[in-house]
This record gives C-alpha cells, structure tokens and sequence, in this order.
C-alpha cells in the first residue's frame, strides 16, 4: 500500500511539475556588417542565451521554436537563414539524453549557419547601411507567427545611413525620419514583441549611438513596444 501511495505522490508531483504550457518561441537576429564586424566569436558565446530567451531550461525543455538569422549590409533586402527546435516530450514520455542531443545539434546548426552569413559579409566596411527595411519586414513576418513569444535581437549601432536617412549627418529631426520610415515600409504593431539591441564600445560614435537609441526608443514604442520590452546594451543581460 506504501509503495502505490509512493509511486501515486510521484507521478502527482510529475505531473505539477508539467503543468505549465509548453512555451513556441520566434527569435529574429540581425547582424550589422557594414563595417566588416566578425560575429564568429560572440555568436558562440551568445547561444545558450539564445536558449534562455526560448525559455529552454534544465527544468524545462520541452519549449521549442525557430531562430531566423539577417544579415544587415548596403541593401535592403536580406536573405535569411533558419534552424528549427521541436517540441520537447514530457518527463513520462521523453528521454533526457534524446533531448540534450536534440539541444546540441539545435545549438550545433545555430552557429553553422550563422557562420555561413558571417563567412559572406565579414571582413569589408561597405559605404551604406540599411537597418530600417530588412527590420520592417522582419516584424511583419513575426507579426503573422502563431508564437507565444516573439523575439527580436539586433546586433548593430543602429545607425542607418541610406537614402531613407543618414545617422551620420548631425542633422536628425524626429518627425522627419519617422515620416520617411513610415512611408517605405508599413512598421507593424510591436505589441507581442520584445527587442534587444546590441551595440558596439565605439568611442568615435558614442554620440551618434545614444541620438540613435533616442530615436529608435521612442519609434518602437510608439509602434506598440512596451518600455519594459526594450533592452539597449552592449551585450545580451537576462
């Protein structure tokens, strides 16, 4: 009798621990090469973050998703690279070592195909930056996702400088800008979305970065973002 009521309490405990859904995460990430950066490095160090921000943990890690990668250059347009994390099975069902495979190899193909967009773009500082277009229609992809959480990291100073406006002139005026973004690309509602911005220590443009986190602040937040969802740092802080 001891031991049904023992294996009862068990399975009760089992089954408390997994009564939290199962989380479906979309996470976009950006790389900036217009002036040649190299992510090999951080985006190695960066992806057990990546992990954390899917809400992927020793105690749970049946949540799953898609990470997108971009990368931002001197055009507009930006092809992607994708890597998909299934669903994880429960602890009755599942297999704690099949499942840390499943992680590894997740993990494994994140930093293959961001190598591969790092291996076509490093190395060469390009004249123009196109930031607003390729992010535009980022949002308006993860907009149309049936994820519970969306994700957006960018990897740049934010500093656009194509026909749509020039961070480098010294000359921003809010409305201006916000008046040539609006009328290129319909900026959809930031609502569900959590942004993180991630820039350089770049003394020569430390000015330009902080007009440049104004800027892009009070724009997203007056898309829908919520304050609390936007992070502007020099590295990944969860």
């Amino acid at each position: 009798m001891k031991n049904i009521i023992f294996v009862l309490s068990i399975l009760m405990l089992v089954g408390c621990a997994e009564s939290q859904p199962v989380t479906n995460t979309e996470l976009f990430i950006y790389l900036d090469y217009t002036e040649g950066q190299d992510y090999s490095d951080l985006l190695e160090n960066d992806v057990e973050k990546y992990l954390t921000m899917m809400n992927v943990t020793e105690e749970d890690d049946r949540n799953f998703g898609k990470v997108r990668i971009y990368p931002l250059h001197d055009i507009s347009s930006s092809v992607s690279k994708t890597v998909k994390l299934k669903k994880g099975k429960s602890k009755l069902e599942g297999n704690r070592y099949i499942r840390q495979k499943e992680l590894d190899k997740f993990k494994t193909q994140l930093i293959e195909k961001t190598s591969e967009i790092n291996s076509s773009f490093t190395g060469k500082a390009l004249n123009s930056s196109h930031i607003f277009s390729p992010l535009c229609k980022g949002i308006h992809k993860i907009n149309n996702s049936n994820a519970d959480r969306k994700v957006i990291v960018i990897y740049s100073d934010m500093l656009e400088n194509s026909e749509l406006a020039n961070f480098h002139s010294g000359k921003l005026k809010y409305e201006n800008l916000k008046a040539n973004f609006d009328g290129s690309c319909e900026f959809e509602d930031l609502s569900d979305c959590e942004v993180y911005i991630i820039h350089p220590i770049d003394k020569r443009n430390d000015n330009k970065i902080r007009t440049a986190e104004n800027f892009w602040s009070k724009y997203m937040e007056e898309k829908g973002l919520d304050s609390d969802m936007w992070h502007f740092d020099t590295s990944i802080d969860i």
